[in-house]
């Protein structure tokens, strides 16, 4: 008998090592729980053993049709890193596995220039957002498009797809060159409706190794909820180090924002700089009273 347990302790670990194995599992206790119930209903009326028929019958069209569901939507999802021969297999599959999500997702006619981490996948130049890059944490969970506003011009625009788990943004970037040693202004108008989280524009200037000199994303004065048509304004320092000014907007949750009017300009030192976190001059609230 404790042998029989062991045994099936062990089969039952391996199973838990991955999705798959677990729903397994799972099949396997419940019939044999319903086995169980099966074998001490003697004393049962037909009436009463009619709910536990019933169960016997339908629980394995339940899982097939669910099962089905799993492996169409999500096969992926159903592996877990014991199923290969090593961790680096694993995660070369699941690499493989979201760009296929990605590019099935995303609208590329309409998005030339798609990002899923760190790869780039051209779709051609005739596109209605060239020279724009769709980035971000789960940038698949994001779509991107354009649209006409009242007064004819294009905006374009990011909008959530279900929940996403990360943020995604619409962004560009240019060399550094015509702004080294000055102080650059952008300024860009979004409307929103219903961002529950937050979303920004954002502006980054990077040195030669990618290393961020300054940053704003606006997370200090996020747009929330639902807006009309409003300007904003993101004012840095790009050294005479400055590589690459990256900027646009990102989405961080549900929601849709509507973006144009994007304008970049110097401006004097006496302009001060956003996203700046204001340093005191000496330690505060060390007993946390306050």
């Amino acid at each position: 008998m404790n042998n029989g347990l062991t045994t099936f302790a062990e089969v039952a670990t391996g199973f838990s090592r991955s999705p798959l194995g677990m729903l397994a599992l799972f099949i396997v206790l419940v019939y044999g729980f319903a086995s169980l119930v099966t074998g001490l209903a003697k004393k049962l009326t037909s009436a009463e053993k009619m709910p536990l028929i019933y169960f016997l019958v339908g629980f394995p069209i339940l899982v097939l049709g669910v099962f089905t569901w799993l492996v169409s939507e999500y096969p992926a999802n159903l592996f877990g890193p014991g199923d290969f021969k090593s961790d680096d297999n694993f995660l070369e599959m699941r690499k493989n596995a979201a760009a296929t999500r990605f590019q099935t997702e995303t609208n590329l006619q309409d998005f030339p220039n798609a990002v899923l981490g760190d790869e780039t996948i051209s779709v051609g130049s005739n596109g209605s957002l060239k020279g724009w890059t769709k980035s971000g944490d789960t940038p698949s969970e994001y779509e991107v498009g354009t649209a006409v506003k009242d007064d004819g011009t294009t905006s374009a625009y990011i909008k959530s797809r279900g929940l996403p788990q990360g943020f995604g943004t619409l962004m560009q970037i240019f060399k550094a060159d015509a702004y080294r040693g000055k102080r650059l202004r952008m300024s860009a108008s979004a409307k929103s409706d219903g961002v529950r989280n937050w979303a920004g524009f954002w502006m980054r200037v990077d040195e030669p190794k990618n290393n961020a000199v300054s940053f704003d994303n606006m997370q200090d004065r996020p747009i929330k909820g639902t807006t009309g048509w409003t300007t904003y304004k993101i004012v840095l320092d790009v050294p005479e180090n400055s590589s690459d000014i990256a900027f646009g907007l990102l989405l961080d949750g549900p929601g849709q924002v509507w973006f144009s009017n994007f304008d970049f300009e110097i401006v004097s030192n006496n302009v001060p700089i956003t996203g700046r976190i204001e340093i005191p001059d000496r330690p505060l609230n060390l007993n946390f009273k306050e």
